[in-house]
This record gives C-alpha cells, sequence and structure tokens, in this order.
C-alpha cells in the first residue's frame, strides 16, 4: 500500500473546495486498490466533501488535546471521527506557529487512536528522536510517520510551493533510520512533493507515500498526481 495524502493547510473558501471537487471528480482516473488517496482539507470542508464526494478517505490538520468541555475554539477527536479516518499531528507549522511541543502532540494521537483515527505523526531530521521517543512503542505503532526535511521547513518561510524536494537518498536513508531504530512500520515523505517527482518517491520501497501540501490544492495537478501514483503501483508489481 502507497499512500497520497493531500494538505489543503488554509486555504479555499467553500464555493473553491466545491468547483474542486467538480473537476477533479470527472477527470480523476480509476484507483489501484494499492494506493490510497486521502484528502486533508480545513475542518469547515469536511462536511462539503462527505456530501458532495462520499467515497473520498479523509483527513483532518489537527484535532484537539482535550476531550468534549470548555475549550474554545478547538475540535475534538469525537467530533471529527464520524468524519474523518486520519489526523495530521505535529507538523512544522503547528510547532512553529503555535508552539506545539512533544507532550502536545502525543496529548492529541491518545485522543484520536482513542476515537478510532489514524495520527499522521510529522517528525524533522534535527528533532526527530525526541518527537518519537515521546510516543510509546504502541502509539507509534499505530501511527503513519511522516518525515519532513529542512528543506521542506525553509520552504514554508518563503513562497508556497517554492522549494525543492530532499534527495532520494537522504529520504531512504532517514526513513529507514525511523523504521528500524523506532518500530514505526509506515513512514511518508513531505516535502515539494509534486507531479514531476512524486514517481520518484513511490519507486522508492522505503517510501510508504507521499504528503504534498501546494500541489493538492490545484485539481489538474492533483489529478495528474493519481494517475502517477497509479502507474507506479503498476510498474512495482
Amino acid at each position: 500500500m502507497k499512500y497520497l495524502i493531500g494538505n489543503w493547510k488554509a486555504n479555499k473558501t467553500i464555493a473553491e473546495a466545491s468547483a474542486w471537487i467538480e473537476q477533479v471528480k470527472r477527470e480523476m482516473p480509476v484507483l489501484s486498490e494499492s494506493l490510497r488517496v486521502v484528502l486533508c482539507p480545513s475542518d469547515i470542508h469536511l462536511f462539503l466533501f462527505k456530501k458532495e464526494w462520499p467515497g473520498l478517505t479523509l483527513g483532518a490538520q489537527d484535532c484537539s488535546p482535550y476531550g468534549d468541555g470548555a475549550y474554545t475554539g478547538q475540535v475534538t477527536a469525537r467530533m471529527l471521527a464520524p468524519l474523518v479516518n486520519y489526523v495530521i499531528l505535529g507538523h512544522s507549522e503547528r510547532r512553529r506557529y503555535f508552539h506545539e511541543d512533544e507532550s502536545m502532540v502525543v496529548k492529541k494521537a491518545i485522543q484520536a487512536l482513542d476515537n478510532g483515527i489514524t495520527p499522521i505523526i510529522a517528525v524533522d531530521a534535527n528533532n526527530f528522536r525526541k518527537q518519537l521517543v515521546a510516543l510509546e512503542t504502541n502509539q507509534r505503532k499505530e501511527s503513519i510517520v511522516m518525515y519532513e526535511p529542512p528543506e521542506a521547513i525553509s520552504e514554508q518561510i518563503g513562497p508556497i510551493g517554492k522549494g525543492k524536494a530532499a534527495p532520494l537518498e537522504e529520504v531512504r536513508k532517514m526513513i529507514e533510520r525511523i523504521k528500524t531504530e523506532y518500530e514505526v512500520s509506515r513512514v511518508l515523505y513531505g516535502g515539494s512533493v509534486k507531479s514531476d517527482n512524486l514517481a520518484t518517491f513511490l519507486n522508492e520501497p522505503m517510501v510508504d507515500g507521499v504528503l504534498p501540501g501546494s500541489a493538492s490544492l490545484n485539481a489538474q495537478e492533483w489529478v495528474r498526481m493519481m494517475r502517477i501514483g497509479n502507474e507506479a503501483i503498476q510498474n512495482s508489481r
């Protein structure tokens, strides 16, 4: 199984999201059973996707570290559970702009797992040890890890989508290390993934999938990526 998971971040109005859905549904290929396509829009879009595209697998971009209660502005994992199968946690943007640390990510992961949602936990090259050690072994095994290279984190400071992907060999070595040293079975790569480099990462056996950001916002680009994902799956057989 390979994963293609789009992260919309803080983008698109309801009208723009609806137009994206219409175009992608019209042009998308029949997907291989070995390619898991997931989209993580903003929370306000989740009901729209459930209505207009009920067969699409959805993820959230974050969840509350708390359960239900007096936490103004929070969206809990229990609220998200009927809508999503996955949730991105610990993204470098969350750590930078909202000052999230390992203890906060662990609390969110516990909430997600307790409500049947698979966490996608982001780690980076400089801090992956403490980011992964903070999780218990069973939490790591039940989660998906997403490796963000230094190139991707630098991109977030500059113009969106203008960064360069990390070299494949660097990614392969880091993912192999994460899997062998921390008992993680599924590790994705996230960092300037686009249609022109997607096959490079999906064809690498050590990489279980990718998590593009800006590329998923463009309907035509997303359709291209699904087609390339299909081809990569077929070529690997």
